[in-house]
């Protein structure tokens, strides 16, 4: 995943212990966060690779490694809980970390048909709190007491984004500067358009698909019966439901008898 500023890539084998590195409790990041977990490379990469979490390597330009971001699914089908962090606080408020969360979001709703991403940010980051206000997510709730800095706790802000709410925010607006961008398409329109016509094409020419089994044993289409020598009028119309004739319109009158006598 490419933005004008740092790429997303998966974690090779050299990158688990850097990972661990910016999420360790006391690390610049993980203090700003609020959130972090005492996990070593071995950890870090056994979560990925069990699925509970998915953490990818934000890389500038010149291809530095800078920070990660990651993804998690939570709560119903379809719902994500995204993080990151940006290693050195050098690099801080250059737009990389709001770039990168902005590819990552848009991977998920883009590629993984997601419903609903949340974020959590800690009460006291002012940096990420002022970032959030400028885009679409929506403050859902307060977590009162979720972290801990500096000998008390402090509240936690929830923000949420829906899918609808994504997409609209793609077309750039003054009151919307930092999510008015998303990921290419990974193929053209006309590319599918194209892969469509050549499937048509093909069946078209009537050569044998896996439904054919299906089409010889299914039965032919009904023929109705021939007319008798005696005409049509006052029979009854087959039953389209069932093998019983249905019975004659209450409007039909029935065939006169013969006279008595005649010849």
């Amino acid at each position: 995943m490419q933005g004008r500023l740092v790429t997303l890539e998966w974690p090779g084998d050299d990158d688990w212990a850097a990972i661990a590195s910016w999420l360790r409790p006391g690390s610049p990041a993980a203090v700003l966060s609020g959130d972090w977990e005492l996990l070593g490379a071995a950890e870090v990469e056994q979560a990925n690779r069990s699925g509970r979490v998915h953490h990818l390597v934000i890389r500038t330009k010149d291809g530095e490694r800078i920070g990660t971001v990651s993804y998690q699914r939570s709560g119903r089908i379809g719902g994500f809980t995204v993080g990151g962090a940006i290693g050195s606080p050098e690099l801080w408020r250059r737009g990389y970390g709001a770039e990168a969360v902005v590819l990552l979001v848009d991977y998920l709703f883009h590629q993984l048909d997601a419903h609903r991403v949340q974020v959590t940010t800690a009460g006291y980051n002012k940096g990420v709190i002022r970032l959030m206000t400028k885009t679409p997510f929506v403050v859902e709730g307060i977590l009162r007491d979720h972290c801990y800095l500096d000998g008390r706790f402090h509240d936690a802000i929830v923000w949420g984004l829906l899918r609808d709410e994504h997409y609209a925010s793609l077309k750039p607006s003054e009151d919307n500067r930092v999510l008015a961008v998303g990921l290419a398409d990974f193929l053209s329109d006309d590319d599918k358009t194209q892969a469509r016509a050549v499937l048509a094409e093909h069946l078209a020419t009537g050569r044998r698909t896996a439904l054919d089994a299906y089409l010889d044993e299914a039965p032919g289409p009904a023929r109705p019966a021939a007319p008798s020598a005696a005409g049509t009028a006052g029979t009854a119309e087959p039953d389209l439901l069932g093998t019983e004739p249905a019975a004659p319109l209450a409007t039909e009158a029935p065939a006169p008898a013969p006279a008595r006598g005649a010849a």
